[in-house]
């Protein structure tokens, strides 16, 4: 992958980093820094994976993100506690607060889907787990989340709906999950409780939600340093 082809890509592909890291270590200043490791060691490695190769990249994410945290198991597998910034996006922060009482990896399959949109078989290589245990844990979240948000919500209705009742049991593909988004944004589905309509809204926002721009800036300039040093580098070896 030549330089023109990694920055479309890195860039195209830097706010799904953002948030996946975010939602692994639910603090702005450590986000930042994780995503810059990623994408220097992804520079670095550039040749190893093609334009399209999300797997990799995340899979890199989550290396680092576990690395960053105390012992590396200690802090993923307590309770996150709401570090979050005033200036986190709103709905970001929402996402979080819904989480926060979910397992590490439940949160963290959940994001990979609803907020990045991974394929199942995808999420199974970046988290390490099998498919069937990728939708159970969809199916546990999604309910779990569906009762944070309206606590006296009912799952009788959802056999009314056979792509709805699906997603609630993890097993509903990318292309219907995007159907139901559809629905739900133009508001189609008049008969589906409250708690469904603002699930859904919500991650129709966090899927066209970008990360703080100061964020943006910093990872620019950081991603043109690694770049510009590898550039000197390479010009230094040839007149040596």
């Amino acid at each position: 992958m030549d330089k023109s082809h990694f920055n479309t890509f890195i860039f195209s592909n830097s706010d799904k980093i953002y948030y996946y890291v975010y939602c692994l270590l639910r603090n702005q200043e450590e986000t930042l820094e994780v995503v810059s490791s990623t994408i220097e060691e992804c520079w670095k490695e550039r040749k190893k994976f093609s334009h399209t190769d999300m797997i990799y990249v995340f899979k890199i994410a989550r290396k680092l993100a576990r690395l960053k945290t105390d012992g590396c198991e200690k802090r993923m597998s307590l309770v996150y506690t709401n570090n979050l910034l005033a200036d986190t996006d709103p709905v970001l922060n929402r996402f979080c607060l819904l989480t926060q009482d979910l397992s590490p990896v439940q949160a963290e399959v959940m994001c990979l889907r609803s907020m990045v949109r991974l394929r199942m078989d995808d999420i199974s290589i970046v988290v390490d787990l099998g498919i069937n245990n990728v939708q159970s844990i969809l199916s546990v979240v999604r309910k779990a989340i569906r009762a944070r948000i309206n606590s006296n919500g009912t799952f009788a209705d959802l056999k009314n709906n056979e792509v709805l009742f699906k997603y609630y049991s993890g097993k509903s593909t990318l292309k219907e999950e995007e159907q139901l988004r559809l629905y739900f944004s133009r508001m189609d589905l008049s008969d589906v409780t409250g708690a469904d309509r603002e699930l859904f809204q919500l991650f129709l926002k966090m899927g066209n939600s970008a990360m703080p721009s100061n964020c943006s800036d910093q990872l620019f300039l950081k991603i043109k340093e690694i770049q510009n040093r590898n550039w000197r580098s390479s010009f230094s070896r040839i007149f040596k």
